[in-house]
């Protein structure tokens, strides 16, 4: 009897490990409600305002990672600006956090004060405060006549998640993001496959 209930014990934290390892990021989108998103086919890429901007790694993993999910949605990406059907935007933000744990700590089983040596608490608390970055990548699809965004959607996600990870490693994770920001895209799932 012992035996079954080790191996469900073990059974049981193993599930836990590997549902623990696909923990969704917190995403949100909000689309223009009277946007017409049947007539979006093709799309391209505003260029920043800045021509001397350096793309980094990460920059060209997540518009990658966006057109694959675009693609595979039955979208195409445009020759030019001129003739994309929508132009897509992104950006991150940063922002600090912070996280208070108390933890308190009781010493054996005292029912009375009385019983403690004078100066020994039977009772202590720690306090643990950790400070973060957590970054947040926004994506912006853009009617090009109106030059008014349609659809957004961001990820925000813990500064760090990169860390000791191999290239392959980071591309998954910035598919999965992109996965994520665009899973409603287009509103009613049109043109989606």
């Amino acid at each position: 009897m012992k035996m079954i209930t080790y191996k469900a014990f073990i059974v049981l934290i193993a599930i836990l490990a590997l549902s623990a390892c696909k923990i969704r990021p917190p995403v949100t989108a909000d689309y223009d409600t009277q946007y017409d998103f049947s007539k979006l086919k093709s799309y391209a890429w505003v260029k920043p305002k800045d021509v001397n901007r350096v793309s980094t790694l990460d920059n060209k993993r997540q518009m990658n990672a966006i057109e694959t999910m675009l693609n595979r949605k039955g979208f195409e990406k445009a020759a030019n600006i001129e003739s994309a059907d929508f132009l897509l935007r992104t950006h991150t933000i940063t922002d600090k956090k912070t996280d208070v744990d108390s933890f308190y700590r009781v010493w054996g089983y005292h029912p009375f004060p009385f019983h403690h040596p004078i100066g020994w608490p039977h009772n202590t608390t720690t306090t643990v405060v950790r400070e973060y970055e957590v970054g947040t990548l926004v994506l912006d699809i853009v009617d090009p006549v109106n030059k008014q965004v349609i659809w957004r959607s961001s990820i925000s996600r813990k500064l760090g998640i990169y860390l000791n990870r191999t290239p392959e490693e980071r591309d998954t994770i910035e598919l999965l993001n992109a996965e994520y920001m665009l899973e409603g895209f287009p509103p009613g799932g049109l043109n989606s496959k």
